[in-house]
């Protein structure tokens, strides 16, 4: 395959992103665009807290993303020896620095709406049904598709941080001042993954037959992720928008 057809298809599919990404959205702004109170804002706030604690993310690791770097960390301490292997250690230092305090953001203005201590022995309780399918989805692509379910699962990860890109926005009062300054340091953190997926994706395709897989199994996770959001702001699932939001009947996110 030639470098301008790998192109067209990386085009397509990050268009197709963006829309799912719109779609996200638009689940953010049906929630926030009315006054919520503290018991409305705390059932969204579990999830999350969940999420940024134990979410796999895209390493897989059933004990979450933060214990997948302490022990990633704990196993190469002492094969850091040459320059290239400082260099990730230092990175997954950062990030790791990073996801904990996207976690600790979050379950302080949690702990601040509801008085209560954000209890260890408590947050796997918080997952929604909707989340633990999500999660299922992105298993059964990981195991079935080994490389090519990584590059879609990359691709989807975050779902285009239009749920971070809405909360930073958020205003009136102190509860939403706290949710739009946690979702600002977010926001920014995962700025350099914006374009990472899709131009993986351009890289490593080769066959016309795997850009269509990639494209079905980024379909498959990203109309799951849209239940998501639906459930953790305690909204109705809309199968029909959606369908709609699949075929393309919404404009792309904007970025930058």
């Amino acid at each position: 395959m030639d470098a301008k057809r790998k192109a067209e298809l990386a085009n397509e599919i990050n268009q197709m992103g963006r829309r799912f990404w719109a779609g996200e959205a638009e689940i953010c702004h049906r929630f926030w665009d009315v006054p919520r109170t503290d018991a409305e804002q705390a059932h969204w706030l579990r999830l999350q807290v969940f999420k940024e604690m134990h979410g796999s993310g895209l390493t897989g690791n059933p004990g979450g993303l933060i214990r997948a770097f302490i022990e990633e960390l704990r196993n190469e301490v002492e094969r850091v020896e040459t320059k290239d292997q400082r260099d990730h250690f230092a990175r997954s230092i950062r990030v790791l620095g990073e996801e904990f305090n996207h976690f600790k953001l979050f379950a302080d203005v949690l702990e601040s709406v509801t008085g209560e201590p954000v209890r260890q022995d408590t947050l796997k309780g918080w997952q929604l049904p909707e989340d633990r399918k999500l999660q299922q989805v992105r298993q059964q692509v990981r195991e079935r598709e080994g490389h090519l379910g990584e590059l879609a699962i990359m691709f989807t990860e975050g779902g285009g941080s239009a749920f971070f890109l809405v909360g930073r926005a958020i205003k009136g009062s102190l509860a939403a001042d706290a949710i739009a300054r946690a979702c600002e340091t977010v926001f920014l953190d995962e700025l350099e993954h914006g374009e990472h997926g899709a131009l993986d994706l351009e890289r490593e395709l080769e066959a016309e037959a795997d850009w269509a897989k990639a494209r079905e199994l980024i379909v498959r996770i990203c109309q799951q992720r849209l239940r998501m959001r639906y459930e953790m702001f305690g909204l109705p699932i809309d199968e029909q928008r959606i369908a709609e939001i699949t075929d393309g009947k919404i404009e792309p996110l904007a970025v930058g």
